[in-house]
């Protein structure tokens, strides 16, 4: 059963926190503005707050027992020391001379007497709109700022005051306090304004993450109403070294109603059970990587230059594999093995294969760039380094003019408007700078092209495409066509890659896995099998032509040698003979003679309404290209559904279409020699395809 609560009824008056940072409380405002600014800041949650006879028991929400803290300087209410000095007179003579200014104040409880910091305070603790405000913004840009910070303060804090358990306000010009008990803390970037940049944010993240038995599921959240600091958030997590399972970003514009940040209070709750697990992964993690980093670089201790010798000597020289890739490939492999395949983080890694998540939110930010940089990174291998020779063979004539490529090499030209990828075997590519392999200026280099598209831009799901490729900030699908593939001589490939235009200073290449995906593919491309097609086949068939008006009246029969049915691939036509047009184009004079002899027996709207289908079927008759056209032949619709062609309408199956216009129908049946039921009777036999075309009057 849901637990209920009743809803809460904080006090919303601003004057209710003293601020004692920088100067000036606001609990030294005056009696009268006092209740003016009460007055004023109610009704920010006029038309959210419930009077106490409307007060009903409400369902619990996941997040209504969170204790959440605020840390955030508009807390503080604008005033007038804390402009510059000249912005400072200008607001305070604007606020205390202006006939506008003055009497709009007063309508809204302000008294003649109040100093104006007390008037800044009254605007900034109303969402009213006022004319005011336009003027001064006119004459100080950050007051403005600062009035529109205070009141976007004011609704979040108001908001939260009646969606969770408990709220603490944080003045960040005092002491942090300890806020380990808090399940959410909302953290401003610009604790001192744009101007200062986010270095106390920094430092009071950093002094909360280090607070003594901080729980692993606290969140916190950095807000601002400058959209641009969303791009410094990966930044600011890296300098304050929290893990991104338990930090997230959340502009201030999408805490502007009360909606959002139920929305957002919902998302924070669902991934704050998550938090724990990763937290966890990553710190297991950080020691993972310290061990294998000594593991490996002892293992690579142990390797004296007789290792390297006979790795090289007995497996590489005639293969002609460099050593130094294969050294990369045994050592990057060894590294994984050390970091990863241990008991500490498989226990980490079982954690994770646990962890369901169900499909709703929980964050209302797009997947880092992070993401895509570590698939691209599962995909490529990165910096495989310029297109040249076999590196034994750099000083050598003979062999200085051939490349050294391997399967799954990718060069795309600088533009990345085009790429093109090595689909040979490696042990074709493969060659050494000795009479014991050299290489063959011949040997063919397959390479299939390909298109890089932005994934963003990508409108279709090409069948054979490589997606994840990261270049700058944007990540791209390469989209290859095997049908223009092409052999180029290894001799050649050089030159050619230059010639077409492809940047050949540096190039990635796909990762086994993906590399033999593609070249898998590649290969069933060019083994598919293409048989010749069958030819259309012909049969013949029985019918009859029906005047449908809507009732039924047998007009002509058709014997099997007169009907003919062809069939090709998955179509079948009809094929119309002068015979059977001239049939059908009788069968419609016939039907607008007996719809012209029930116009008498018509009244008004329902003779208007046959006169103009008379009218209608009048120029279909009479519409030669119409009947020329139809001896093209008819492509039939499937059993039971009606295909429309001008007046005439073509049904595959037995059963005829009841009710609609009237028209003409012809039923055909593909069963030879079997003669059509007569009119009116019962169609029996629903094995048979039967063909109906109609024609509408």
């Amino acid at each position: 059963m849901a637990k209920t609560i009743k809803p809460k009824r904080g006090n919303h008056s601003p004057a209710s926190k003293t601020v004692e940072a920088p100067e000036v409380a606001v609990a030294e405002l005056d009696e009268a503005v006092g209740t003016a600014v009460v007055e004023a800041h109610e009704a920010i949650v006029a038309d959210n707050a419930q009077t106490d006879s409307q007060a009903a028991a409400v369902t619990l929400e996941p997040w209504s027992s969170l204790k959440v803290a605020i840390i955030d300087d508009a807390m503080h209410p604008p005033r007038l020391d804390r402009f510059e000095e000249k912005e400072s007179r200008s607001v305070a003579e604007l606020l205390m001379t202006d006939v506008e200014v003055t009497a709009e104040l007063e309508t809204h409880g302000c008294p003649n007497d109040a100093t104006a910091d007390r008037r800044l305070l009254l605007i900034a603790s109303t969402d009213v709109p006022l004319l005011t405000l336009a003027k001064i913004g006119a004459v100080s840009s950050e007051a403005l700022r600062m009035i529109e910070e205070h009141r976007t303060f004011l609704r979040l804090k108001t908001a939260l005051e009646e969606e969770v358990g408990k709220l603490e306000i944080v003045d960040p010009y005092k002491a942090i306090p300890d806020l380990t008990s808090c399940q959410l803390i909302l953290l401003d970037y610009y604790l001192e304004g744009s101007a200062k940049g986010g270095d106390t944010a920094i430092s009071v993240a950093n002094t909360i993450r280090e607070q003594a038995n901080r729980p692993d599921d606290q969140q916190i959240v950095l807000m601002s109403s400058i959209e641009t600091v969303r791009d410094l958030r990966i930044q600011f997590r890296g300098q304050t070294n929290l893990t991104g399972s338990a930090f997230a970003f959340i502009g201030k514009p999408d805490l502007n109603e009360k909606w959002k940040v139920k929305a957002h209070l919902g998302m924070l709750e669902r991934a704050r059970p998550y938090a724990p697990a990763f937290s966890k992964y990553r710190d297991q993690l950080e020691v993972a990587l310290a061990q294998a980093k000594v593991g490996l670089l002892s293992l690579v201790d142990d390797l004296d230059i007789g290792d390297y010798a006979f790795l090289q000597g007995r497996a590489l020289m005639k293969d002609g594999h460099p050593l130094g890739d294969y050294m990369f490939w045994l050592l990057s492999s060894q590294f994984t093995a050390l970091a990863f395949e241990q008991e500490g983080m498989r226990a980490r890694q079982r954690e994770l294969d646990a962890l369901e998540f169900d499909g709703e939110p929980v964050a209302a930010t797009e997947p880092s760039l992070v993401v895509a940089n570590m698939l691209h990174s599962a995909l490529v291998s990165r910096e495989v380094g310029p297109l040249g020779p076999h590196p034994r063979a750099a000083g050598n004539d003979k062999y200085g003019s051939f490349p050294l490529v391997q399967l799954g090499d990718v060069f795309l030209d600088k533009a990345r408007s085009k790429a093109v990828v090595v689909m040979s075997a490696d042990c074709d590519l493969a060659f050494s700078p000795l009479k014991d392999r050299e290489p063959d200026a011949e040997t063919p280099v397959m390479l299939v092209p390909g298109l890089p598209i932005k994934l963003r831009d990508a409108t279709d799901e090409p069948s054979h495409r490589t997606d994840g490729i990261v270049h700058k900030d944007e990540v791209y699908r390469i989209a290859w066509d095997f049908s223009k593939y092409r052999s180029v001589g290894l001799g050649e490939l050089q030159g050619w890659l230059t010639e077409k235009g492809f940047d050949t200073s540096n190039r990635d290449r796909l990762r086994p896995l993906f590399a033999l995906k593609l070249q898998q593919e590649f290969g069933s491309h060019l083994l598919r099998v293409g048989p010749p097609l069958m030819p259309p086949m012909t049969t013949s068939a029985t019918g009859r032509v029906i005047v449908h008006e809507p009732e039924r009246h047998n007009f002509k029969s058709f014997g099997p040698k007169e009907l003919m049915l062809t069939r090709f691939k998955e179509t079948t036509t009809l094929r119309v003979t002068p015979n059977i047009a001239s049939a059908l184009k009788e069968a419609c004079e016939e039907l607008h003679s007996r719809l012209n002899d029930q116009l008498p027996n018509l009244k008004d709207k329902a003779k208007e309404a046959l006169e103009k289908k008379i009218e209608s079927l009048s120029g279909q008759i009479a519409n030669d290209k119409f009947w020329i056209e139809l001896l093209r032949g008819i492509d039939l619709n499937a059993k039971g559904s009606e295909k429309r062609s001008g007046p005439l309408g073509f049904v595959l199956g037995a059963d005829l279409p009841d009710g609609g216009n009237p028209r003409v129908i012809i039923q055909i049946e593909e069963e030879k020699g079997k003669p059509a039921p007569a009119v009116g009777s019962a169609l029996e036999e629903p094995e048979q395809d039967t063909a109906a075309v109609s024609g509408a009057g």
